[in-house]
């Protein structure tokens, strides 16, 4: 039987907590959310909300207060956290105590074209410095991968998804461009200017739509595959392009500004096949990841 000292006084001997239940408690925990947790364990919404149930019962403490958009930790739960996480860190430990050396763990990781270099390098270092083993191979989108870094709109009906961080698109203009001095412009000046487009692109439909509905035309002079295509022809003053805002970088060459009544964006994630869940240390060091990418923005 398990005996813990939490909250500031004894639970009852004969509380015998499964490991299962804690680890489904980390993951409402760190989702905030009963549907989250389901999907990130791989289970149905009821068996997580009576693993939370029965552990509330055998600690006779309440773990989270529920409410229509999710829910939010009591004290309880925000004091059981580091004790759940640390006792299934011990187990993992201990499993690995009498190993050798450490198990080669292959991961091929395919990516979309046009990421931000600086945000797929977190990832990367993240993976490697939490992952001890990881044999990591980095692949074209187009082959056989165990996770895949991809637009939203490129999540098939099988996969799980999480949410890394989202691009937001502008106007990429010459530096002498007449808009360069300003902060955003309504859709409709933008009537027969010159244009170079980009395919694929994530956006392609929503702006597509957007000149449509606008009922204005679009002069492309040219249709190139690749961003830094786009934005070398941009530089010669042959036309404007809607780009990713991180792809700009450093360019000196490359003003920007936003379409004042268009918001054109994109939501980057992590997606990997349903049938094949993510080992721990790997959905937590895509947690980690995703919190540098996030202070990496602020």
């Amino acid at each position: 039987m398990l005996k813990y000292t939490l909250f500031n006084q004894h639970i009852p001997e004969e509380c015998t907590m499964e490991l299962r239940s804690l680890r489904y408690f980390i993951a409402v925990y760190e989702e905030l959310s009963l549907t989250a947790a389901s999907k990130r364990c791989f289970v149905a919404q009821p068996s997580i909300s009576s693993a939370i149930q029965h552990l509330e019962s055998e600690l006779e403490r309440q773990l989270f207060v529920r409410h229509p958009r999710g829910v939010t930790p009591t004290l309880a739960g925000n004091n059981l956290y580091p004790y759940a996480h640390k006792l299934l860190n011990d187990v993992e430990t201990i499993k690995n105590l009498f190993n050798e050396q450490t198990p080669q763990i292959p991961l091929k990781l395919a990516l979309m074209p046009f990421l931000s270099g600086q945000n797929i390098s977190l990832i990367i270092k993240e993976l490697l410095v939490t992952v001890k083993g990881l044999n990591l191979t980095i692949v074209d989108l187009g082959e056989e991968a165990d996770l895949r870094i991809i637009s939203s709109n490129m999540v098939e009906q099988n996969d799980a998804f999480h949410k890394l961080w989202h691009d937001e698109f502008v106007l990429a203009l010459p530096v002498d461009h007449p808009f360069a001095l300003l902060k955003s412009v309504p859709m409709e000046v933008l009537n027969n200017v010159p244009f170079i487009s980009r395919q694929p692109c994530d956006v392609f439909d929503a702006w597509q739509f957007a000149v449509q509905k606008s009922n204005i035309h679009i002069d492309t002079k040219a249709t190139v595959k690749t961003e830094e295509y786009a934005l070398d022809l941009v530089a010669a003053g042959l036309g404007i392009s809607v780009i990713p805002s991180h792809s700009i970088g450093l360019r000196s060459d490359i003003a920007t500004c936003k379409v004042s009544n268009l918001k054109l964006e994109r939501i980057v994630g992590l997606a990997y096949t349903k049938d094949h869940p993510l080992p721990d240390q790997l959905l937590t060091a895509i947690k980690n990841a995703k919190k540098l990418i996030a202070n990496s923005l602020v």
